[in-house]
């Protein structure tokens, strides 16, 4: 649920905008990313859960019925639920009590968390809306190829020609392909990575230099630079303000 402000989602290549009390859904194996204006903010209140949790997928017929569905695509949830939709009252009431429970803790929750994802998943399930066109597996492989080889060589050298051999086609058609699927250049998006992976370092006592060059900074001005920009102050600074 967003709490505060807005963003604009991209979910399974489908693009939405969202702002305070709308909800959104993401099931299992869908690419999705938020991106938030530089001069906003946005605060949201979520829950992420394993079908593992509701099920054992072996001989469960909620599995076979629904859950296997869900994660091999074939089912489909409502991505978004605005103010408006009829799904809207029942949904706020689950979100609520599930907020309720976690927060509580009373004795026998871990029941009532279970009997309460349940009925979420039963009301989203039954919506009007999970008649959705099926996912583009083959897009969505490729992309995922580009996220995993990066989140694993990050602090390596990767150029446009090699994440475009990832997906089987040319660096200029992957160019276009990438910025128009994620919303963002692949250049902007692997410095992106590496600055929030320098941050994490940072905030573990890493002096800067070694963080950036840990995350494959070589030249330390651009470092510098690319990391003020992001984070609106120095690394210093940062890593005096999360200390």
């Amino acid at each position: 649920m967003i709490a505060e402000g807005c963003a604009d989602y991209s979910i399974d290549f489908h693009d939405c905008h969202v702002s305070a009390g709308d909800f959104i859904c993401i099931q299992p194996n869908l690419l999705h990313a938020a991106r938030i204006s530089p001069k906003s903010a946005m605060r949201s209140d979520s829950f992420v859960f394993h079908l593992n949790l509701l099920t054992s997928f072996s001989t469960d017929l909620c599995a076979l019925r629904y859950f296997m569905p869900l994660v091999e695509g074939r089912l489909r949830l409502p991505q978004v639920i605005l103010k408006d939709d009829a799904l809207y009252p029942e949904l706020t009431s689950c979100f609520t009590s599930l907020t309720d429970c976690c927060g509580k803790k009373a004795p026998g929750y871990e029941l009532e968390l279970k009997s309460l994802l349940f009925h979420l998943m039963n009301v989203l399930i039954h919506s009007d809306h999970t008649n959705q066109p099926p996912p583009d597996h083959a897009q969505s492989d490729r992309l995922k190829s580009v996220f995993s080889y990066v989140r694993e060589h990050y602090a390596e050298e990767i150029s446009i020609a090699e994440a475009a051999g990832l997906c089987h086609i040319t660096p200029s058609h992957f160019m276009h392909f990438f910025k128009e699927k994620s919303g963002t250049s692949f250049n902007r998006y692997l410095n992106q990575y590496r600055l929030n992976q320098s941050a994490l370092l940072l905030t573990r006592g890493v002096p800067a230099a070694e963080a950036a060059f840990a995350c494959g900074f070589n030249h330390l001005p651009y470092f510098y630079k690319r990391f003020r920009e992001y984070y609106h102050m120095t690394p210093r600074e940062f890593q005096e303000k999360t200390r």
